[in-house]
């Protein structure tokens, strides 16, 4: 036996890629006896989800293609280079906030207090392990130096 979501899934992906407009019946058509008749589909809730996400899905590429059809190329180019641009200042706006917040662990961890931070955290593991993630919580160990003029 074979899972018909998934097929009803690849029936969907080949549609959107051939710009078939998503009907219950056009998929019925097209599946090969698979689902022979609409209500194969709609009277089970998962695969008429299914359906209606594809069928948003559908509708959000048909609108950017149609917005984007009427720009000139040259409008297009500009657009995309605009907003390379602003990936690029995100990116660098967060390797800024990267370095600040290692930084600032380092300098609390240095004055002792990295427990007491992590404690501020402790109900955020998730916010920690992304940090942990972006490379933001530094690397290493403290070593305390003795007092200036003690041998």
């Amino acid at each position: 036996m074979f899972d018909k979501v998934r097929v009803l899934e690849e029936l969907l992906e080949a549609m959107i890629a051939e710009n078939e407009t998503i009907t219950v019946r056009a998929v019925c058509r097209r599946s090969d006896g698979v689902f022979k008749h609409a209500t194969d589909i709609t009277r089970n809730t998962q695969r008429q989800a299914t359906v209606n996400a594809a069928v948003a899905r559908q509708e959000t590429i048909r609108t950017a293609v149609e917005r984007s059809s009427k720009k000139s190329r040259s409008e297009l180019e500009r657009l995309v280079a605009t907003k390379n641009d602003e990936i690029a200042q995100l990116q660098a706006d967060k390797e800024l906030l990267i370095a600040s917040h290692r930084a600032m662990i380092l300098a609390v961890a240095e004055m002792g207090g990295f427990a007491t931070w992590r404690k501020f955290y402790e109900g955020y593991q998730e916010v920690i392990d992304r940090l942990e993630k972006m490379r933001a919580i530094p690397s290493g160990e403290v070593v305390d130096f003795p007092p200036r003029g003690v041998t």
